[in-house]
């Protein structure tokens, strides 16, 4: 796996061996909600500990787009999902309309969009015979709508791949490839349908480096832990740093998406060694809108979960790991901001006060 760098304002680095880093997503989804959203960003990027990477998931257009007041408040990569706002319910796509969208994003300083290239009708087909939920990807059934209202044979994303890759390597962008038929649910995952979606990944990956653009490869969304290092084998020849969207490992308690989703992102993480990790709120499948409480829980249960794979294989995760032990032993408490040694939980038997041992 090499590594991907987003440009301007500040430069990030994302790759193997290099530290986790975490993407947040916010999206405006209908007219009235965009000061709430807007709100939400600031109130994100006010936290001591903010993303690595943001993202504006917002499905329809604006006079001032969310993602452009991201850009005012934070200089990390931004990505969009250039068809989500301009796709039209009776229409469908329009190719000239989606590639200059796609300039104008990079021209305006969006560091990386995510498409989706893989829709097929084989592979529709496929997930309709084998799946109880064929799709659960969004932008991936935008594109299959897509192609059902314009009659076409090939999806627009590879219709128009060569003349988007040429655009983003002029931009210094980056291309998510989107995982069009990852699984919704831990009991499809990594069935046949993802492994054949795979196929047609590699291929795009390929031809975008062919073309000179930086890829990062989405998905898996929903997949048991045990799948994982399987996964793993099958995109480590893709040579691209992976971002996936969990990976949830169980949907067995849904007010918990999100600790579900750091455990299987941490351990995936830990075998790609490098990556983003996507946070996940306790409500991604609760049908609810996530409050900025719920972003900034998942957000902090992705930093963790980042932090845990890093340090398996970073010696700047493991220094704050030796870092705090150190300052546990000055302080002779475990608790971390402690003024004085000793706690109330274990009073005189403490083992880190050193006057027991005299």
């Amino acid at each position: 796996m090499n590594s991907v760098t987003y440009g301007s304002p500040n430069k990030l680095t994302v790759g193997y061996r290099i530290p986790v880093k975490v993407n947040l997503s916010v999206g405006v989804e209908r007219a009235d909600s965009f000061n709430r959203e807007y709100k939400k960003v600031r109130g994100i990027l006010s936290l001591k500990n903010p993303p690595d990477l943001m993202m504006d998931l917002s499905s329809l257009l604006a006079k001032k787009e969310l993602w452009e007041v991201m850009r005012a408040e934070f200089d990390g990569p931004i990505g969009v999902l250039p068809h989500y706002a301009i796709f039209n319910e009776r229409g469908g796509l329009d190719e000239a309309e989606l590639l200059e969208r796609i300039e104008n994003l990079f021209k305006s300083s969006v560091n990386f969009i995510t498409i989706h290239c893989t829709p097929s009708h084989e592979l529709f087909s496929l997930a309709k015979k084998d799946r109880a939920v064929p799709v659960t990807s969004r932008g991936g059934g935008i594109v299959l709508r897509d192609m059902s209202l314009n009659k076409r044979k090939v999806n627009i994303y590879e219709l128009l791949f060569e003349d988007i890759c040429k655009i983003a390597a002029q931009h210094g962008g980056v291309i998510n490839l989107g995982t069009s038929f990852r699984a919704g649910s831990v009991a499809d995952g990594f069935d046949r349908v993802a492994k054949e979606e795979l196929v047609a990944q590699a291929k795009f990956c390929r031809m975008a480096k062919a073309y000179g653009a930086q890829v990062i490869l989405e998905g898996p969304g929903h997949m048991p832990l045990h799948k994982l290092a399987d996964y793993h084998k099958e995109i480590k020849a893709f040579e691209v740093p992976p971002m996936p969207l969990g990976p949830i490992v169980s949907d067995s308690d849904d007010d918990f998406d999100h600790v579900s989703s750091a455990i299987g992102a941490a351990e995936f993480m830990m075998i790609a060694k490098g990556g983003i990790i996507n946070a996940i709120t306790a409500v991604e499948h609760k049908g609810g809108v996530p409050s900025q409480q719920h972003l900034t829980e998942g957000l902090r249960v992705a930093k963790l979960a980042a932090q845990i794979a890093s340090v398996t294989y970073s010696k700047e995760a493991l220094q704050v790991e030796g870092d705090i032990s150190k300052m546990r032993g000055v302080s002779e408490s475990c608790i971390l901001d402690s003024k004085k040694s000793g706690c109330s939980r274990c009073g005189h038997v403490c083992p880190l006060l050193s006057r027991n041992y005299l």
